[in-house]
C-alpha cells in the first residue's frame, strides 16, 4: 500500500482520514501542527501521496506543497476543503486541482485516493512508452 502524508488542522478530522486509510492497510503520518512540523522537515520523508486541507492557519496547504517541492516533492496531492474546486479556480486562479470537498464520506475518501494511486502508477508505464516511441524514431531517422 501507499505512505500518505495528511496534514489537516482539525484534529478530529484529521483522526478519521488516518484510521481510514490505516485500516485500507497504508502507512499514514499525520501532521496537525503543520508551521511546526514542516519547519523540522530537513528531508522529505518517503511519500507517495499527499492529502492536505487548504484552508489551515498560520499556513495554508498550497503553500505546504511549495515548501514540499523545495525538498523534492513531486508525488499527487488531493486537497480537502468545504469549498468547491470551482471556488479555488476563481478565487486563487488555481485549475486541475484533486479536491475532495468536505464533508465526504469514508467511500469518497478511498476512491480519491485509489484514483490519485492509479494516477502515479501509470506514469512509469507512460515515460516507458514516451521512451521507446523517441527511440524507434531515432532508429528509423538513423537508419
Amino acid at each position: 500500500m501507499a505512505n500518505i502524508l495528511v496534514i489537516d488542522d482539525e484534529p478530529f478530522l484529521l483522526d478519521l482520514i488516518c484510521t481510514v486509510l490505516k485500516l485500507d492497510g497504508h502507512n499514514v503520518r499525520a501532521i496537525c501542527d503543520t508551521l511546526s512540523e514542516l519547519n523540522s522537515l530537513k528531508t522529505l520523508p518517503p511519500v507517495d501521496l499527499l492529502l492536505t486541507d487548504i484552508k489551515m492557519k498560520p499556513i495554508s496547504g498550497f503553500e505546504i506543497v511549495k515548501r514540499l517541492a523545495k525538498l523534492g516533492f513531486d508525488r499527487p496531492v488531493i486537497f480537502t476543503s468545504g469549498y468547491p474546486a470551482e471556488y479555488w479556480a476563481a478565487v486563487e486562479g488555481k485549475q486541475d486541482l484533486e479536491i475532495l470537498e468536505k464533508p465526504f464520506t469514508a467511500a469518497e475518501l478511498r476512491a480519491a485516493v485509489a484514483n490519485a494511486m492509479a494516477k502515479t502508477t501509470r506514469k512509469p508505464a507512460k515515460r516507458k512508452a514516451i521512451a521507446a516511441t523517441a527511440k524507434s524514431r531515432t532508429t528509423s531517422m538513423a537508419g
